[in-house]
């Protein structure tokens, strides 16, 4: 059996060294034939990298607007309508979250209209209130400077965070960090801002993140929070039966209101289907260029083996068996195709990697994917595959050459 064995191993290798040599000798015949191939798998291991980046890219920009499982936490009063006051809410709401031991915790509320001026200019802005843990919760990462501490809630000059859309309206640049702007109706206060962030696309007004205890104390009385909506962040597993129970909790600490809590994260209502449809649509091309490729090389293998038929007689009148004719001749195409693929796997990652692509697509990616490992062996695989596919053909007509056919040709 070990014998057995040792024939088969020193067979294989046998025949991959004189695939090998093969293909050293006709240099110029097989870079043509496998320059389909390396592009087709540098395509393909290039196409699911930049999928994964992508969908990457998608998927953080869904998160700004709540990362799973966010939930969103509001009351209001059955019988008059309006909504619970906001020092009840946030008592409940703090009480219920240290019960829970939910770290992720922060109030949502916006004023709006609100001016903003310095040096001469002005316009109207969005007070957005929140609590530190909202940066996190919605992947809202600083462009500039830093993002709000809980120690600034006692500045004597409140510290805010403001989008860029606001520093180009008033002229300001982030290179002066931090700065004043005065912000107000009918009491301005100046406010200190320590860090910038991308502005939204479909807000009409620059906006301005404040914590919500400097918003209580500094501009509560020139226009108080008329409500005191909250949003948690909680692993996703049981989310849907966390949201009921904490929903209890808190309406269980606020007797005569009605306590909604629910999940409004983009998984919630089914947005991930969309990034699985890119990657499939991405991979679908991909292997649409690899059949291509492969087509190509089956045609110049099957060209060239009509070139050999003298050379796979001579071999066949030395000895050669069928098997060993077949093998070797398949094995050619396989070593040729790894070869290729290996190399279209390395220009793969030169591309994905590469400065154009950090510069014009990983611009503002918080989490940047890592070269998939699984694409790289994906596209040598597929490689390998496409030359046994693209072998087998021509290794069959070599191997039905006999050896009076080869005299006369």
């Amino acid at each position: 059996m070990r014998d057995r064995l040792g024939r088969v191993v020193t067979g294989f290798l046998a025949a991959v060294v004189e695939a090998w040599q093969e293909l050293r000798i006709h240099r110029l015949r097989v870079l043509l034939s496998l320059f389909g191939v390396m592009v087709a798998v540098a395509s393909l291991t290039a196409s699911l990298a930049l999928a994964g980046i992508g969908q990457q890219v998608l998927v953080e920009q869904a998160e700004r607007d709540g990362r799973p499982a966010l939930i969103g936490i509001s009351a209001w009063n059955p019988t008059t309508g309006s909504t619970a006051p906001a020092e009840q809410m946030r008592a409940a709401v703090l009480t219920a979250s240290e019960r829970f031991d939910v770290t992720y915790v922060s109030q949502f509320a916006q004023a709006y209209d609100m001016q903003a001026s310095s040096g001469g200019r002005s316009t109207a802005v969005t007070l957005t209130v929140v609590d530190p843990p909202y940066a996190a919760m919605h992947r809202l990462a600083p462009e500039a400077g830093r993002w709000l501490e809980p120690g600034d809630a006692e500045n004597r000059s409140p510290a805010v965070v403001v989008d860029d859309a606001l520093l180009k309206t008033l002229g300001l640049s982030a290179d002066q960090l931090p700065l004043t702007v005065a912000i107000g109706q009918k009491s301005p206060v100046t406010v200190t801002v320590v860090g910038t962030v991308p502005a939204r696309q479909y807000t009409d007004q620059p906006n301005v993140f404040v914590l919500a205890d400097a918003y209580r104390h500094w501009f509560a009385a020139d226009l108080p929070l008329g409500d005191g909506s909250y949003e948690m962040w909680v692993p996703i597993e049981g989310s849907d039966q966390f949201a009921d129970e904490i929903g209890r909790a808190i309406a269980a600490e606020m007797p005569g209101f009605q306590v909604d809590a629910f999940r409004q994260d983009y998984l919630s209502w089914g947005g991930g289907d969309e990034y699985r449809t890119v990657a499939l649509v991405v991979g679908g091309v991909a292997g649409l260029i690899l059949l291509l490729g492969s087509l190509s090389l089956l045609n110049v293998a099957l060209v060239t083996i009509q070139q050999r038929v003298r050379e796979v007689g001579i071999r066949r009148s030395f000895g050669a068996t069928t098997g060993r004719i077949f093998f070797s001749v398949m094995m050619e195409s396989v070593v040729a195709t790894a070869v290729a693929g290996a190399v279209g796997v390395v220009l793969a990652v030169g591309l994905v990697t590469g400065p154009w692509t950090a510069r014009y697509l990983l611009d503002g990616v918080q989490d940047v994917p890592p070269f998939p490992v699984e694409a790289a062996l994906l596209g040598v695989a597929v490689s390998i595959a496409v030359g046994a596919l693209a072998g087998v053909v021509p290794a069959l007509i070599a191997a039905r050459v006999k050896i009076v056919d080869a005299i006369r040709f």
